[in-house]
């Protein structure tokens, strides 16, 4: 078939008017096949530029996608998959070559973004790092490159907020709370309870309301001894420390007795 006409249609796109059908391709495809105006196309050669165009629109995608932020060769090839591509290899040798996966860029551009706008600490980010299937070495090397006093003072930071919302737990209990909340985000168990040991929690009000509320609830119940018995085993179990709790029930038994 002969080509008729050819249109710009976009900033490397092209439209290929033939004598029964249009095809939109990309200009690498025009410059590998040589399209011309009036230029004779076979049915094999129109159906290999369809595929080029298949091709060279995947191409166009990822590198889209990849301007977007940098991104692993992992996350590459998961998008490749997205979008159907089975022979991905070819396509990553290309993006390989014009130097998109720099490993080491990446790594450093990404722990640099974890640790300042994330509230993730050293571990976590090595564990998605690897996750990724970075070297093990590679990114060991970059994370020593945090400031262990950034690092304490970013946890200390998150530490602080929290021991300042707890208004219903004991000391004890709301540390242990914090403390695996701050391993989870990839902070050491070291440096947390180094953090924590600086703060001394007085819950001597919330221990007194929770024992209040208890009381109200099972006096009716039980005989004094017993209620006794039971409401230090109850306060026990949520960690408060068993001379508090001794004081705060001898003030309320003393304040029902009068």
């Amino acid at each position: 078939m002969k080509i008729e006409h050819i249109k710009k249609v976009g900033k490397n796109k092209y439209e290929i008017t033939l004598e029964n059908e249009k095809i939109k391709t990309y200009d690498t495809v025009m410059l590998k096949y040589q399209i011309a105006l009036k230029k004779e196309l076979s049915d094999q050669m129109i159906e290999e530029i369809k595929e080029e165009t298949k091709i060279a629109e995947i191409y166009d995608k990822t590198i889209v996608f990849l301007n977007k932020k940098l991104r692993s060769e992992k996350e590459v090839r998961e998008f490749l998959k997205k979008q159907g591509v089975e022979q991905q290899e070819e396509l990553i040798e290309k993006l390989r070559n014009q130097g998109f996966f720099h490993e080491g860029a990446y790594i450093e551009a990404y722990i640099h973004d974890r640790f300042s706008f994330s509230p993730d600490g050293p571990n976590k980010i090595k564990e998605n790092l690897l996750k990724q299937d970075f070297d093990y070495e590679e990114v060991g090397k970059a994370l020593v490159k945090i400031d262990e006093k950034e690092i304490r003072q970013k946890l200390s930071k998150l530490i602080n907020k929290k021991m300042n919302s707890n208004h219903k737990h004991s000391e004890k209990y709301y540390k242990q709370k914090v403390l695996e909340a701050m391993q989870q985000l990839g902070y050491s168990k070291d440096m947390i309870e180094s953090i924590l040991s600086e703060y001394n929690v007085d819950h001597s009000e919330i221990l007194e309301a929770e024992a209040r509320k208890l009381y109200q609830k099972y006096m009716a119940k039980k005989n004094e001894k017993e209620l006794m018995f039971f409401l230090k085993q109850k306060l026990y179990q949520k960690q408060y420390p068993i001379d508090d709790i001794n004081i705060v029930l001898e003030k309320i038994m003393e304040e029902h007795n009068k």
